[in-house]
C-alpha cells in the first residue's frame, strides 16, 4: 500500500485528533509541580504523547517542558519539532475557539495551523512510514514542545537531556521550505508618564502577545470635549479609512478601534489597531504636559510604521528584504506605560547596533528597557544537503516548482541546530496562524501528511 493510501485509510483519525487537541485551552499559565506552564498545556502534551503510545511508538515526557515519540534504532536520529503552546484567542471569534468545529473543509481553532493540526500531521506521517515497512538508517523523534511562542525553554530544557538532532525540520515556517529564517528580537519599554487631573487618559490597552498585530484597541479618555470628539472621530475616521468607534460616558468617551490580527511574520497582511487611537490622540493634541509628550513619541516614532524608518533601524539587504518591527502590545494605565514589540531582522543586520539605537531613543524619552531578548539569524545553502533533501520531499508530492524561500517566522531552528522550517504554510495558501477564527484546511492537512511522511523516509534513508 502506498503512503497515500495508508494516510487516507487515517483520515478521520486524522480530523478527530486535530480537533481533541484544539478543544485543550493550552494557553501558558501559572506552574504547577511537574507542570512548568500550567495544567492545561500539560494536558496538552500529555494528550499527543498518550495518543502516540497508544500507536505504539515509544514516548518520554521531559519533565513536563516537553516530550518526544520515537521510532527506530540507532544513535543518531532525524528530528521533527512542533509545539502545542497556543496564544490567548481573545473574544472577538465568529466560531468558537477552542470547539475543533467543521465547516467548508475547515477545521476552525486556536492552533489547528499554529502548530496543532500540522503536529498531528507529523505524528501520523510518522505511522504511515513505520506501517509502510520501509527501512530506515536512523530513528525519529517528533519533539512536542511547550515554549515555542515565547522564549523556548522547552528546546533549551531538552538539550540538556538531549542530544540534538542530526538533520530534521520544524513545522513552523513555510513550503516548500525555509532556507533562510530572520532574527527575532522581543523587545519591552515602560516609562511614568503623570498626569493632571483636568483632560487625560484613564487607560489604554491593546494585544495580547508582541508577536501577533492587535485586532483591538481602547482608550478610556477623562474630558469635557465630548461633542467635539465624537464629531471629529466620526471624520477621521472617514477620511484615513480606519474602523473606529466612541462611547459616551459620564466623565469622558471610550474609543474602540477594529484591525486585523495575524503573526507578525507577516504583519504587512494586519493592521494593527494601535495606529488609528495613537494619531487620532495626536491630531486632536489631547492633554498637557506628559500626557502630550508620550503621545507624540509614540505617533512619530511608532505609529504607521512597519519597517522602524522613524526609529532609524530600517535595516535592509537584498537576500532577506526588510527588517519588520511589530508594536504588539500597549498597556497604560494613567501612569505607567508597556510596551512591546517584535522585530524581525534581515540576515545582514547588526542587531547589536539596532538595539543600542532602540534603547537610547525611549530612554531619551522617559522609558526604560525593561526586556530585550533576541536571536539570531538561520541560513542554509540552498544548495545544502537537508534544504535539498527537504524540497525534494515537497515536490515529489506537489508537483510544484516554488523555490526555497526566506522567512520572518519564529521557529525552532532559532535554538535546535541542523533543523530547518518546513511548512506548514503553503505557497499563496492559509496564512491563519494567530488569527481570530483560524483554520486548517483538510485537503491541505492531509497534504501535509504525506510531505512530512516523504521528508522523514528521505532524511531517514540518507
Amino acid at each position: 500500500m502506498t503512503l497515500k493510501k495508508q494516510i487516507l485509510n487515517d483520515k478521520q483519525n486524522i480530523i478527530s485528533d486535530v480537533q481533541q487537541l484544539v478543544r485543550i485551552p493550552s494557553v501558558p499559565n501559572a506552574a504547577e509541580p511537574g507542570m512548568p506552564f500550567g495544567y492545561d498545556m500539560h494536558n496538552a502534551l500529555k494528550y499527543v504523547l498518550e495518543l502516540a503510545a497508544k500507536m505504539g511508538f515509544k514516548v518520554r515526557m521531559l519533565d513536563g517542558y516537553c516530550g518526544y515519540v520515537e521510532y527506530g534504532e540507532g544513535e543518531l536520529y532525524v528530528g521533527i519539532l512542533s509545539h502545542v503552546d497556543i496564544l490567548d484567542a481573545g473574544d472577538m471569534w465568529v466560531i468558537p475557539p477552542f470547539e475543533g468545529r467543521i465547516a467548508d473543509n475547515k477545521i476552525y481553532g486556536r492552533g489547528t495551523m499554529d502548530n496543532k493540526g500540522p503536529l498531528i500531521a507529523a505524528l501520523y506521517a510518522l505511522k504511515a512510514v513505520r506501517d509502510s515497512g520501509k527501512k530506515l538508517n536512523k530513528k525519529v523523534r517528533l519533539i512536542v514542545g511547550t515554549d515555542e511562542e515565547r522564549y523556548y525553554t522547552d528546546i533549551k530544557h531538552y538539550l540538556q537531556l538531549e542530544k540534538p538532532p542530526i538533520a530534521g525540520f520544524t513545522l513552523d515556517g513555510q513550503f516548500p521550505v525555509v532556507y533562510a529564517e530572520k532574527g527575532l528580537s522581543m523587545n519591552e519599554y515602560r516609562g511614568v508618564f503623570e498626569q493632571g487631573d483636568e483632560e487625560r487618559i484613564v487607560y489604554m490597552k491593546s494585544g495580547k502577545s508582541e508577536n501577533t498585530v492587535p485586532g483591538y484597541c481602547e482608550a478610556y479618555l477623562k474630558t469635557e470635549r465630548k461633542d467635539e470628539i465624537v464629531n471629529a472621530i466620526s471624520v477621521f475616521s472617514r477620511e484615513n479609512r480606519h474602523n473606529m468607534s466612541v462611547r459616551l460616558v459620564d466623565d469622558g468617551v471610550i474609543i474602540e478601534s477594529y484591525g486585523m490580527e495575524t503573526h507578525s511574520m507577516a504583519l504587512e497582511m494586519g493592521i494593527n489597531a494601535i495606529f488609528p487611537v495613537i494619531s487620532f490622540l495626536n491630531k486632536l493634541h489631547f492633554g498637557k504636559g506628559d500626557t502630550r509628550r508620550l503621545i507624540t513619541f509614540l505617533n512619530n516614532y511608532l505609529c504607521f510604521e512597519l519597517y522602524g524608518e522613524s526609529l532609524g533601524i530600517n535595516y535592509e539587504d537584498s537576500f532577506s528584504g526588510k527588517l519588520t518591527l511589530n508594536w504588539g502590545i500597549l498597556e497604560y494605565d494613567g501612569t505607567e506605560v508597556r510596551i512591546r514589540l517584535d522585530i524581525r531582522y534581515p540576515i545582514t543586520c547588526d542587531f547589536v547596533e539596532a538595539k543600542e539605537r532602540l534603547k537610547e531613543i525611549f530612554e531619551s524619552e522617559g522609558f526604560t528597557e525593561y526586556e530585550c531578548s533576541y536571536w539570531d539569524p538561520v541560513y542554509f545553502p540552498k544548495e545544502h544537503f537537508l534544504i535539498e533533501t527537504l524540497l525534494r520531499s515537497y515536490r515529489q508530492v506537489t508537483k510544484d516548482k516554488t523555490e526555497p524561500v526566506v522567512s520572518g517566522s519564529g521557529s525552532y531552528s532559532k535554538v535546535m541546530p541542523n533543523i530547518a522550517a518546513f511548512g506548514a504554510i503553503f505557497p499563496g495558501g492559509n496564512q491563519a496562524w494567530h488569527r481570530v477564527n483560524e483554520f486548517i484546511d483538510i485537503d491541505d492537512l492531509m497534504k501535509m501528511t504525506e510531505i512530512y511522511a516523504n521528508a522523514i523516509i528521505e532524511l531517514a534513508s540518507l
